[in-house]
């Protein structure tokens, strides 16, 4: 009787895969158009971002700031500026370069270590298209504009994320009983 088994055990490594540490900038996806349940004065309803080129104007976010958590009270909130901008009908996608400055630095390091990757976006909706699904109200925005992009706890769409290596690699061990 073989006594040995074979212990397989996983390495993820989840450093930004689009970091450019001297440029001190990332690639970010910035939204999915994942459904996020909301309320408003007649009551919970499903909100989708549409992600069609023509439904988005961009032209408030290339260049706009880079946020910690949607603060915008005071300058210390920028932690950086968005120098690209797209959306693809899929998802939205961004460059952001983040500040030299000294407050920022361990955000950047954190961001570079993969424990700050979460991403949320602020915008306005222009136009809204409204339909059901199943019982759930849908409100679809059809027309809308993004401000500025965040670092965030948890974002509102969980793919909306730095880009970040899963390049996973397996390791067998053997181990004796």
């Amino acid at each position: 009787m073989n006594d040995t088994v074979t212990l397989l055990t996983r390495r993820a490594d989840f450093s930004p895969a689009s970091a450019n540490s001297d440029d001190r900038t990332v690639e970010v996806i910035w939204s999915t158009g994942a459904p996020v349940r909301r309320r408003d004065m007649a009551g919970q309803y499903i909100e989708r971002l549409s992600l069609a080129p023509e439904a988005v104007d961009l032209s408030r976010l290339r260049g706009a700031s880079v946020l910690d958590a949607h603060r915008q009270s005071a300058v210390r909130d920028v932690l950086g500026s968005v120098r690209s901008a797209n959306v693809d009908g899929e998802r939205g996608t961004a460059v952001i370069k983040f500040s030299a400055r000294p407050e920022v630095e361990p955000i950047w390091q954190d961001v570079m270590a993969g424990i700050l990757r979460h991403i949320s976006v602020g915008y306005s909706v222009e136009d809204w298209s409204e339909t059901t699904q199943g019982s759930a109200r849908v409100l679809t925005a059809v027309r809308w504009t993004p401000h500025e992009i965040s670092l965030v706890p948890t974002p509102a769409d969980p793919g909306a994320h730095i880009r970040m290596e899963t390049d996973m690699t397996e390791n067998a061990h053997l181990v004796r009983n």
